[in-house]
């Protein structure tokens, strides 16, 4: 996000952030509560999700480092749209929204970078929907693992989907544990994944190539 900013506009940026940490289980954001600050995720992994008035929960996504989020409310002023959760104990970096606008005129490519992103995020939400709509559950099974991988690859350079449990994994793509766990025993079967344990080692050109037969 900020890879095309000097050293000095960097050491400017870096002097207008706060550095917080939130113990596993904790709210980072809540839905609706008044957003004034982005986040800059630096260590650990965060759920964002949605509750019901009775409790049930919709697991939209899960971040890791390096990551950000929170800044939607900067763009349109408006509350939360989600609720953010530690599932690890994580360490973000806090940009007010004031602050942000001061970056931008530093570096206006910022301003791109941002829209960039939210419209990454609405492509991935309308693929959510058309999964949900068009596809089975082990194709959406099939499509949360290409999609964490996929971003693991490009963050870290492993393909990998690790920290997750058959259950998130499920609750990502909208149906149960079982069925999940049925994929992935099915596509280790088959050489499309490896796993041990939570660690789960993706062979993306072999499962892109099974999602699209499917």
């Amino acid at each position: 996000m900020f890879s095309d900013l000097s050293v000095g506009d960097l050491t400017a940026l870096a002097d207008m952030m706060t550095f917080r940490q939130f113990a596993k289980g904790s709210f980072v954001i809540s839905q609706n509560d008044k957003g004034s600050v982005m986040y800059l995720l630096v260590a650990g992994r965060v759920k964002v999700s949605l509750a019901s008035p009775e409790g049930k929960e919709l697991a939209l996504n899960y971040l890791e480092a390096p990551s950000h989020f929170g800044e939607m409310s900067l763009v349109d002023a408006e509350p939360r749209s989600a609720d953010v959760i530690a599932v690890t104990n994580v360490e973000v970096l806090c940009l007010e929204a004031k602050d942000l606008s001061a970056a931008i005129q530093v570096q206006p490519k910022l301003a791109l970078t941002l829209i960039a992103t939210l419209s990454r995020r609405v492509r991935g939400l309308i693929g959510r929907l058309e999964d949900m709509a068009f596809h089975d559950a082990t194709h959406r099974v099939m499509r949360v693992i290409l999609n964490v991988a996929t971003a693991s690859y490009e963050s870290r350079g492993v393909p990998v989907v690790e920290g997750l449990t058959h259950y998130e994994v499920a609750t990502l793509a909208g149906t149960s544990r079982e069925t999940a766990s049925r994929v992935i025993s099915q596509l280790a079967k088959d050489g499309v994944v490896g796993t041990k344990g939570r660690r789960v080692i993706v062979d993306l050109f072999a499962l892109r190539d099974r999602i699209e037969r499917d």
